[in-house]
């Protein structure tokens, strides 16, 4: 095989990823994460990687999205709350607008009211509604798939229903359905279903259906989100199966939306070595966009997403919660990880970060516990520690902070320029904050230590994207510092 031919299949699959705008969210601190949403860069979102089989080898390529497969995920949790996370707007359709067909949520049918034109007899069941029609212009087409594609000639409609993606949904009665692909490695099928009272109920089904199947044997579920401002009710979710091999699974995203009296499904999939990305309303908008110019159902306005599966963690008692991050100026790192101890298999033993050189326990601590802050939008990007200590009482806790500041303001490597950049003492805690840059590597890096009590927090950045002041710095030590007791 030429290497002119592998650089041309290479591009191809490559023109496959998306890059995602600046993102918007709600709940606690919401205008400040908005703000710094719409200047954040562009990042590119879970993109399934095509892997096609070629004489005398085989050929995998993947975009950067894509990595070594991890472990499968559990099974969805059933308590928690969701939180809330930043979603793109979206970008309005070119198509040009059909007319409106009259009240296509009614109960008369063009034909007549006997249900012989477009339904199945007034049974809801399945989807299906004899008082509604799918209109004409409804439907996603090659225009859609293929905006900014570097071959949009390798795109091509396909007969709908008979897919090979794993859990893919059967259409209801009275559907309209199209299908494109990128043969033999992706695939798009499109579902609009009128279901008129029966709506919120059929979109229930198909959500559970594809839930059970993807959490079946040889599936897994990787992702679901609800998002908000797209139709009546939307969801996203991701999950990989069979057909597969060796090396590849299968990956298929998937949104589900009700608009008035119908239900939108949009399911795009895959070959890939793995998920890395996050679910995206792009479909949905643009499918429900679509179904708005041409039937009267509400159009989305300004998509908020929150995320059920994963569970997120929430903001857990002692340690920093998003609030916080927001106002110390990480807004994006609104995501924090399980708590892990040092009884746990994998936990942390000493401190994460090379210039806290002091031991915990070799000055009595009796665990360690640690937890990061990520940005739910941007798998693998920035994220910032934080590291508890416990001592069997405050005077323990206290001779280990101050052992642990001493070894800082001392430590030296090669290239690195350690800066005290202060220090805070009050009755119930104190706080000491501290700057490297390696000018060689470019390289920043903040840190900060605190006791209260008889425990001692530390955290440590590697700066990507947005820097701290000092006085940033040292307020998000005051605030680990005071949640430290819950």
């Amino acid at each position: 095989m030429s290497d002119s031919h592998d650089d041309s299949l290479s591009r191809r699959l490559s023109s496959l990823e998306s890059d995602l705008a600046g993102m918007s969210l709600a709940g606690p601190a919401a205008a400040r994460r908005r703000a710094a949403q719409r200047t954040r860069h562009q990042v590119t979102g879970g993109v399934l990687a095509g892997v096609t089989a070629v004489a005398l080898g085989v050929l995998a390529v993947s975009p950067p999205e894509f990595i070594a497969s991890p472990e499968p995920v559990d099974s969805p949790s059933e308590t928690g709350t969701p939180t809330a996370v930043p979603t793109p707007e979206p970008t309005p359709s070119t198509t040009t607008p059909v007319e409106p067909t009259p009240d296509p949520t009614g109960t008369e049918t063009p034909g007549g009211d006997d249900g012989q034109d477009g339904g199945t007899g007034g049974d809801d069941g399945g989807g299906g509604t004899s008082s509604l029609a799918v209109p004409p212009g409804a439907l996603i087409d090659l225009e859609y798939l293929t905006r900014g594609e570097e071959f949009p000639s390798d795109w091509v409609e396909v007969p709908a229903g008979d897919s090979w993606l794993p859990c893919m949904p059967v259409a209801g009665d009275g559907a309209a359905a199209a299908a494109f692909a990128v043969e033999p490695y992706y695939r798009v099928e499109h579902i609009v279903e009128p279901a008129g009272a029966g709506a919120e109920a059929r979109l229930a089904e198909l959500r559970d259906q594809i839930t059970s199947c993807a959490n079946g044997d040889d599936h897994n579920l990787i992702q679901e989100w609800q998002v908000g401002g797209v139709g009546d009710e939307t969801y996203l979710l991701v999950w990989r199966g069979p057909p597969s091999t060796a090396d590849t699974q299968t990956y298929v995203e998937a949104s589900l939306t009700r608009a008035g009296g119908f239900v939108d499904i949009v399911v795009r999939g895959g070959e890939g070595q793995d998920y890395n990305g996050v679910a995206q309303p792009n479909d949905a908008v643009e499918a429900t966009s679509r179904l708005c110019a041409v039937a009267d159902t509400e159009c989305p306005s300004e998509p908020e997403r929150e995320q059920l599966y994963p569970e997120p963690a929430g903001d857990v008692d002692g340690w920093l919660t998003a609030d916080d991050l927001s106002e110390a100026g990480l807004e994006a790192l609104s995501q924090g990880s399980d708590v892990l101890s040092s009884n746990d298999e994998g936990g942390p033993a000493a401190y994460g970060y090379v210039a806290f050189t002091r031991d915990p326990f070799a000055d009595g601590a009796e665990v360690m516990e640690q937890r990061y802050y990520s940005d739910p939008l941007e798998p693998g990007g920035p994220n910032i520690n934080q590291e508890r200590a416990t001592f069997p009482n405050a005077e323990a806790a206290r001779a280990h902070y101050a052992e642990l500041m001493a070894a800082v303001d001392q430590f030296t490597q090669p290239g690195d320029v350690m800066e005290n950049t202060g220090s805070v003492s009050t009755d119930g805690y104190e706080a000491t904050t501290w700057r490297s840059e390696n000018a060689e590597f470019g390289s920043v890096f903040l840190s900060g230590a605190a006791v209260s009590g008889n425990v001692v927090t530390v955290v440590y950045y590697g700066v990507d994207q947005v820097d701290l002041s000092p006085e940033q710095m040292q307020r998000l030590m005051e605030l680990a510092a005071q949640r430290i007791g819950g």
